[in-house]
């Protein structure tokens, strides 16, 4: 029977992913019941579906959990050890946009070494397109721009495509032959091309323009546009002109002014006087863009309601195409539009952690029924950052999966990619993947959403629904030189539960505040998620979360379990401690295994902290074998006299 199961599973395994693109695959998800997907599963189940998922376990520890040295080594190993071919193809494929994304000239020539593997017998046109993207953009990067130009053409010769089109217009030179290219991407959607209004010699993001199109008769339904704005007297310009360009005429543009320190409300009020579809608000206090949404919200009049960030521009007929899509699919509560992110100066496409795509859905871009999304959801939830994802959660869960839809449209905005988010990684941004702030953020607001009774949050918001870190709140805490003060930090990996971590908690929180911090063993067996046991114990007041990109000082910091510092890790705060100590709760070697080095435990301490702190066995049992079998380990350390309190 297993062999019977083999035969067919690997057609199916083989239409599935070298027949069907990206969208057909999608779709014959939302066929597939939940019950028949675990019979698939089944059928898959074995050495293949075991490597899949160490690949996948490998690659959230790389590049979500941040141990970057240790997760690539294991990457690299995991390829060279693979036989099966589909799997050895995966595998190279990770190692090419591992290094392509690191957006240097070595990083690039590293990258296509792995190409020829990554697309070794790739029948699917998508990936073979995804493929060459990525290729000609490491060609690109060291400098052989004909070989780029020519390895996008072989793809044009096989099918003309979008990403093609801009991929090929990040190739030219001068601004007319790449904005040839751009616009064969609007000719394939039937959409007007764009221009630039400025001077050949000096064009920028802002001389974005098209030709004027007439207006739609009939506009009946009216569209309430947000526009939340903090110090863009500029950009803002730019957004609001296209905005007022719509075909779309039947709409409100209400800007929310989050108490900018520059001329942003200036500018605003001069469009104000000069056209009666604009008004300007104003945030009590600076909140941030989701507290500036909320505020737009609740004065909003439309039929419909969207959103536009401050300095993105917006062709003229995205709110038609997104507004005549609910008007003709009445089943349908939401949808979004495409876009394409354009660098200001350059005026290229960047594909920002998307591989080999420059074209995807803009979740910024919903266009809802606002009155049912007001009666059933309310308001964003009022964080500074990345509501946009537990909106969409909330949403789909209220009215179903077909309620909302990603509009294959075309770019309908062109966001700003500026120079500084190219150079540098913002702590708090997303690059195609949950880090630090945004993956506990993720994890929190799945964790309210499993067991709320309902979903609808109101402004404005008194209480927070769930618990998130201090640099999402949009009162942020008051801090004398940027650094936070907790009585005590615990670090460990809270995706284990451990008996000793929670009476540590419980023990301290009445009389202290603490702070958590993930740092993680490098263990692909673990859940990826924090234990549902320690997510209950954080409240958001006296036991938070702490995330990269915050610095803290604290009076005690306690690291338990020695085993979570074998390994470096990116995504970590800045901690300063008056006392520093390390609980060892299990032994270097247990069952015959090497746990960790006490040597390389101590150093990555010393790296993280500055120094070397006080090692505590947990227990007496511990000291012994510590002291017995691992003495010539602990000549670098200073071991505590008492065991942990």
């Amino acid at each position: 029977m297993k062999k019977i199961l083999k035969i067919l599973a690997f057609p199916v395994d083989w239409f599935l992913f070298t027949v069907l693109n990206d969208d057909q695959r999608k779709f014959i998800s939302t066929l597939i019941s939940d019950e028949h997907k675990m019979k698939v599963k089944k059928i898959f189940s074995g050495k293949k579906l075991i490597a899949l998922n160490k690949l996948h376990n490998i690659k959230y520890h790389l590049y979500n959990l941040g141990m970057q040295e240790k997760g690539l080594k294991e990457l690299e190993v995991f390829y060279e050890n693979a036989t099966d071919p589909y799997i050895k193809r995966a595998a190279a494929w990770e190692l090419v946009l591992w290094h392509t994304n690191q957006y240097t000239k070595q990083s690039a020539k590293k990258a296509l070494t792995y190409i020829p593997a990554a697309s070794l017998n790739v029948k699917n046109k998508d990936q073979l397109r995804k493929v060459s993207i990525i290729k000609a953009e490491c060609q690109q990067k060291i400098g052989e721009n004909e070989k780029a130009i020519e390895t996008i053409n072989h793809m044009l010769d096989l099918k003309h495509h979008p990403d093609l089109y801009l991929a090929r217009a990040n190739l030219e030179e001068s601004i007319d032959s790449r904005l040839r290219w751009i616009n064969k991407v609007y000719a394939y959607y039937n959409l007007a091309p764009i221009s630039f209004s400025g001077k050949k010699d000096a064009i920028t993001y802002d001389d974005l323009s098209t030709e004027e199109l007439k207006p739609v008769q009939n506009a009946d339904s009216k569209v309430s546009i947000i526009l939340p704005a903090f110090n863009d007297e500029v950009g803002i310009q730019t957004a609001i002109n296209s905005l007022l360009s719509q075909t779309w005429q039947n709409i409100e543009l209400l800007v929310v002014d989050d108490c900018s320190s520059d001329d942003t409300a200036k500018v605003v009020q001069g469009y104000v006087e000069k056209d009666s579809r604009v008004k300007l608000l104003k945030t009590p206090i600076n909140s941030g863009p989701y507290v500036a949404r909320n505020i737009g919200l609740k004065e909003a009049t439309g039929e419909f309601l969207t959103i536009n960030d401050s300095d993105d521009w917006s062709h003229p007929q995205k709110i038609e195409i997104q507004v005549k899509h609910l008007i003709e699919n009445k089943q349908v509560i939401a949808n979004t539009s495409e876009h394409s992110r354009l660098t200001e100066e350059e005026i290229r496409l960047y594909r920002r952690g998307t591989p080999g795509k420059y074209i995807f859905p803009n979740m910024s871009s919903i266009m809802f029924r606002r009155q049912p999304v007001l009666d059933k959801l309310g308001y964003w939830d009022s964080v500074r950052f990345a509501a946009d994802g537990e909106f969409k959660r909330r949403l789909l869960k209220q009215f179903g999966a077909k309620s909302y839809v990603d509009l294959k449209s075309g770019p309908l905005s062109l966001p700003r990619q500026s120079v500084q988010s190219l150079t540098g990684s913002s702590a708090f941004g997303y690059n195609g993947f949950f880090k630090g702030v945004r993956k506990e953020y993720v994890e929190s607001l799945e964790y309210y959403h499993k067991q709320a009774e309902n979903l609808y949050y109101s402004y404005p918001q008194k209480q927070r629904p769930f618990p998130v870190p201090e640099p999402m709140w949009p009162q942020r805490e008051e801090k004398p030189s940027g650094i936070r003060h907790f009585n005590v930090v615990i670090a460990t990996d809270f995706r284990k539960f451990d008996a000793t971590i929670v009476n540590e908690i419980k023990k301290r929180k009445d009389r202290c505040r603490i702070g958590l911090v993930s740092i993680n063993h490098y263990n692909l067996e673990l859940d990826n998620q924090t234990n549902e046991v320690y997510r209950h114990l954080v409240d958001g007041d006296k036991v938070q979360m702490l995330v990269f990109g915050e610095s803290i000082r604290c009076d005690e910091l306690v690291i338990i379990d020695p085993a979570v510092l074998q390994y470096s890790q990116v995504y970590i705060p800045k901690i300063e401690a008056k006392e520093k100590f390390v609980v060892v709760n299990q032994l270097p070697i247990e069952n015959g295994e090497r746990i960790y080095y006490i040597d390389d435990c101590v150093q990555q301490f010393n790296s993280y902290f500055k120094s070397h702190g006080i090692w505590f066995p947990i227990n007496s049992t511990i000291r012994k074998n510590l002291t017995s079998y691992f003495a010539d380990e602990l000549t670098n350390l200073t071991l505590a006299e008492k065991d942990w309190k």
